[in-house]
């Protein structure tokens, strides 16, 4: 079988699965394949050897179990560098890296600013930050015992060891409840979001996440509420960006006025309403 013709097979039955099946039946045979993307787009008539068809068989099967190819793979791209995941932690969005995108243009026009990841997760909004803006302090904050394995490997694989902090902790305590901390400069944040009673409607691959990174409570804005009062308040100055559902930013610049001269609501690349930017 030629790559063009399992590519199209194995793009079909990801059909079943999920909307970016063309994508994903790419990313399945240039990770068998060792092919860069522009090799797959010349490898159309090469013969694929029956083990390398198995290989693919198997992540496919996974894959319509639901599944999420990310973790299946062990490891995403965000941002142009490839990091780990797999259960325990939240997947990276290209979402995500329009917020890098924002605070790495204003991070650049400030003198080694000390910046806060909260809700770090895979540490691809921290480590990012750090691999873009040479001179910042990052600190990444977050709970999961499982999210910070990956956070420490990928912290490892781009070695950021000794050029980042990791603190182990809730950020619903407060900046207060970490002693001996700088006082933070800028603060990001893609922390949960999401309605408890909304979990259930969420795609089936969403459901393999884990729900202490999608579980905000009843109105899905406790976190917001923490990061205003318990962090954005004890800012003497910089900036904040935090990622959002579609139809909090509102309710969200609402809760953070209180802590902020100027508050921002910023788009996605599907024109929704997905970050709030504050300043202090």
């Amino acid at each position: 079988m030629t790559v063009n013709a399992l590519y199209r097979e194995l793009s079909e039955r990801l059909g079943t699965v999920t909307d970016e099946n063309e994508n994903e039946a790419r990313i399945i045979l240039e990770e068998i394949l060792s092919l860069s993307y522009t090799d797959f787009l010349l490898s159309g008539n090469k013969t694929v050897d029956d083990m390398a068809q198995k290989r693919v068989s198997a992540i496919l099967q996974e894959r319509l179990s639901g599944r999420p190819l990310q973790y299946i793979l062990g490891k995403w791209d965000f941002f142009s560098n490839e990091f780990f995941v797999g259960e325990g932690v939240l997947i990276p969005r290209p979402e995500t890296e329009q917020l890098c995108e924002y605070a790495i243009e204003k991070l650049k026009k400030m003198n080694q600013p000390i910046v806060y990841d909260l809700c770090s997760g895979s540490g691809c909004i921290g480590l990012t930050v750090k691999m873009n803006v040479p001179d910042s302090r990052v600190f990444m904050v977050e709970k999961s015992p499982d999210a910070i394995g990956f956070l420490e490997k990928n912290r490892r694989k781009f070695g950021l060891e000794r050029e980042t902090v990791t603190i182990k902790g809730d950020i619903l305590k407060g900046y207060e409840a970490f002693s001996a901390l700088p006082v933070p400069d800028v603060i990001l944040s893609n922390p949960p979001y999401i309605r408890t009673r909304d979990l259930g409607m969420l795609q089936p691959e969403v459901k393999f996440e884990p729900s202490m990174a999608l579980d905000a409570g009843e109105d899905g804005l406790i976190f917001y509420r923490a990061i205003g009062e318990k962090w954005l308040s004890k800012m003497k100055s910089g900036f904040a960006v935090v990622e959002c559902g579609e139809d909090q930013a509102l309710e969200i610049a609402s809760i953070f006025s209180d802590y902020c001269t100027e508050t921002e609501i910023l788009k996605d690349f599907n024109n929704i309403n997905r970050f709030v930017a504050v300043f202090i």
